[in-house]
């Protein structure tokens, strides 16, 4: 006979557990990952550097700059990369904070921020781990980055915290991996997931108490170094854990099966916690 649960125990997951079991899904076998020449998941930092594709008119700029202060408003950038997401907030922002664990994407960020002439801070680590030592700002920002994060409510949490005015999270409607889930399928037999998906995550932020706003638009180009077609047999490989041997064969398949790419966005905002100035 085992013991009863207390009375008062809850045992449905959180919408907190269901996004990271449902990111941990993502996991590659092994035997796919010992095969592969260089990781699946790495990212080059010319996809997120700051080019003549750079657009001001995204929802998600729109609605951080509408919270902005008219004159020297700062902005957070979690997960910052080159500054895509950050430099079009410039104007009306004076001051950018990137934060975000790769160096040489910080190294990108200061080089675009010093080009529009807008004072720069960076914060070498991972979120939230570096919380405690990024300055406040007046608007948190993170795009393209959530679906790398298992534990996720401290995360939002401490970007709530570090925020005056409104936090802005910009995410695929679901999982951007899942574009090469066919090419999986095909070259390794292997069924990949389908979520989390954007609902999931509006989910977890409900659950934190908030209640965000939230639109949902296409998806503009990432950089122009990502666009050219050049390019999308080598990402292709390394996403597949393949080798250049079968850089025929890749071509082959992309050609009749080309990848899924999520064509929406998801924009969620919400009010921040952090005292004014």
């Amino acid at each position: 006979m085992t013991d009863a649960a207390p009375p008062d125990a809850d045992p449905s997951p959180t919408a907190a557990d269901r996004w990271r079991e449902l990111l941990a899904g993502w996991a590659l076998p092994t035997h796919v990952v010992d095969a592969a020449p260089e990781s699946p998941w790495t990212m080059a930092t010319q996809a997120f550097a700051v080019d003549a594709t750079l657009d001001r008119d995204t929802v998600s700029a729109r609605w951080a700059r509408e919270v902005l202060p008219p004159v020297g408003g700062t902005v957070l950038d979690v997960g910052c990369g080159g500054g895509r997401s950050a430099l079009p907030l410039v104007p009306p922002a004076t001051e950018l904070i990137g934060v975000d664990p790769r160096g040489a994407m910080l190294d990108e960020f200061v080089e675009a921020a010093a080009r529009a002439g807008v004072a720069r801070r960076t914060v070498h680590g991972r979120w939230p781990d570096v919380a405690d030592v990024t300055p406040v700002a007046d608007v948190a920002i993170c795009h393209h980055v959530v679906y790398d994060v298992g534990d996720i409510a401290p995360f939002l949490t401490a970007l709530t915290a570090r925020a005056r005015l409104a936090v802005v999270v910009e995410l695929p409607t679901r999982h951007p991996m899942s574009a090469w889930n066919e090419g999986f399928a095909h070259f390794w037999q292997l069924a990949r997931p389908t979520g989390p998906t954007a609902e999931d995550f509006v989910a977890v932020v409900r659950e934190l108490g908030v209640d965000p706003e939230v639109a949902v638009s296409p998806r503009r180009v990432l950089s122009a170094w990502s666009a050219d077609p050049e390019r999308l047999v080598p990402t292709a490989r390394r996403r597949w854990c393949l080798t250049e041997a079968r850089d025929d064969e890749i071509a082959g398949f992309l050609a009749d099966h080309p990848p899924a790419f999520v064509p929406d966005v998801v924009t969620v905002r919400w009010a921040g916690s952090a005292e004014p100035v």
